[in-house]
C-alpha cells in the first residue's frame, strides 16, 4: 500500500475530538482518520475544549498542544477555549501544513474561519468533509439560514478551491447537487479494528440496542413503536444508549414504552466508546430507524461485534438480507412489522450464522485496505 510521505504535515479541524463522545459518529470518523494518518504523516488536531452540550473542560491542559496517543504513535491535539481568526492565522503560520482537513460545513470556529484564511493560501490543500450536513434531514434544521449561506457560497465561489471528502457515493451526489462544480472524492469512513472475541448471546430473550443521541431528528420513536408492536416467543429487551439532547422527546419515548409493559425498555444515557463493547456483545440486534445516515459508526461497529442490524434504507448499507447480516427496510410501519416478525423468529443457529457473517462483512467490506487507500489518496499533494 502506498504511504503518505512521513514528512508531510496534516492539520485536522473538528468541533469535538476524544475524549469527547456525545456528538457521536463524526468524532469516531475523525479520530479513526487521525489514527490512520499518524502512521504516514505528522498530524495536528484543533478541536473544542468541551464535549457537546457540556461546559466542563475535556482535559486539564486547555489552550496548549497535548500529546494524544494512537495505535500508530502520538499526534498533537489543541483543546481550545477560544478559537478565533487570530488563533488560526498563528497556527497556520506555525505548523505550515501541507493539507488541512475540515470536518463540518457550517461550523464557524472550525471550518469557516480557517477556510477564509486558506482561500489565499492555495499551496495548502484544503479538504472539507460535510459529515452528512448536506443531507435533506440535516438541511431541514434551520433551513433558511443554511439556504442563504449556500446560495452566497455558490455565487461568491467561497469553496471553489476546496476538495470535498464524501464518505459514500450518496454523499458525493448530495455535494454535487448543492455545489455542481465541486471536486469530490469518495473515501469511506474508517472503522475501529475488529474485536478478537465474539461471545455467545443469551437464548432466553432478545436484546435490541439503539445507539445515538436522544433527539427528535433521529426518528427513534418510529423504531420503538415497531418493536413494541412486534411479537416474539422470547421476551424482548430494548436498550437506548445515547446522551439526552431533548428531554421532552425522551419523556415521549418513555410514555410509549409504558403502554407496552411486556417489553422491557431502558435508557442508559451516553457512554464513551470504550464502554460500548459489552453492550454490542450482549445484543442480538442493533436497530436504527434513521431518516439519514452518511456512514453509521454504530451500524458497522455492531457488525464488528457480531451483532446483525435492523435499519432503515436511508444509509449507504443496502441489501443486507442477501448478505445475511441484517435487514434494511423503507420507513413504512407495515414493512417493519413484517420484517421484525422474521428477525425475531430466527432460531439460535440462524442468528449465529448472521453473527458470523456480520464479522466477516466488517473485515472484508468495512475495515478494508481499499477504504484506507481511498483515505490516504485524499492527502496526497
Amino acid at each position: 500500500m502506498e504511504s503518505v510521505d512521513r514528512s508531510k504535515r496534516i492539520l485536522i479541524s473538528v468541533d469535538w475530538f476524544p475524549p469527547a463522545f456525545r456528538a457521536g459518529g463524526p468524532i469516531r470518523s475523525t479520530a479513526n482518520l487521525a489514527t490512520m494518518l499518524a502512521e504516514h504523516a505528522q498530524v495536528w488536531v484543533v478541536t473544542g475544549g468541551s464535549d457537546l452540550g457540556e461546559t466542563n473542560p475535556l482535559v486539564s491542559q486547555l489552550d496548549q498542544w497535548v500529546s494524544f496517543p494512537t495505535a500508530n504513535g502520538p499526534i498533537q491535539v489543541w483543546y481550545g477555549s477560544d478559537i478565533n481568526r487570530a488563533f488560526w492565522k498563528k497556527k497556520l503560520r506555525e505548523i505550515q501544513p501541507h493539507v488541512v482537513h475540515l470536518n463540518s460545513v457550517f461550523s464557524r470556529a472550525f471550518t469557516l474561519l480557517p477556510l477564509r484564511l486558506l482561500r489565499t493560501q492555495r499551496q495548502i490543500k484544503t479538504i472539507v468533509a460535510p459529515r452528512g450536513m448536506f443531507g435533506k434531514s440535516a438541511l431541514g434544521i434551520k433551513p433558511l439560514k443554511k439556504r442563504i449561506f449556500l446560495s452566497l457560497t455558490r455565487m461568491m465561489g467561497w469553496m471553489d478551491s476546496v476538495h470535498w471528502h464524501a464518505s459514500s457515493a450518496g454523499e458525493r451526489e448530495e455535494v454535487k447537487t448543492i455545489l455542481p462544480r465541486a471536486q469530490v472524492s469518495v473515501a469511506q469512513n474508517l472503522a475501529s479494528p475488529l474485536p478478537q472475541d465474539n461471545p455467545a448471546r443469551s437464548s432466553e430473550r432478545w436484546r435490541v440496542v439503539i445507539i445515538g443521541r436522544i433527539h427528535r431528528v433521529k426518528n427513534l420513536d418510529f423504531g420503538l413503536k415497531a418493536l413494541l408492536k412486534s411479537s416474539s416467543a422470547r421476551p424482548l429487551e430494548v436498550h437506548f444508549i445515547g446522551p439526552v439532547e431533548d428531554a421532552t422527546y425522551q419523556d415521549e419515548l418513555i410514555a410509549l414504552a409504558q403502554e407496552h409493559p411486556a417489553v422491557s425498555v431502558q435508557f442508559l444515557g451516553g457512554l464513551p466508546p470504550s464502554e460500548l463493547k459489552a453492550h454490542f456483545q450482549a445484543a442480538h440486534y442493533l436497530l436504527s430507524s434513521t431518516t439519514q445516515e452518511n456512514f453509521g459508526h454504530s451500524i458497522v461497529e455492531a457488525w464488528a461485534h457480531g451483532c446483525p442490524v435492523l435499519i432503515s434504507d436511508r444509509t449507504p448499507w443496502r441489501d443486507l438480507a442477501d448478505k445475511g447480516i441484517g435487514w434494511d427496510w423503507p420507513l413504512d410501519p407495515a414493512t417493519w412489522a413484517t420484517g421484525l416478525e422474521t428477525a425475531l423468529a430466527a432460531n439460535s443457529d440462524q442468528w449465529q450464522a448472521m453473527s458470523e457473517a456480520s464479522r466477516l462483512f466488517f473485515s472484508t467490506h468495512v475495515r478494508s485496505e481499499e477504504a484506507e487507500r481511498a483515505n490516504l489518496a485524499l492527502f496526497e499533494l
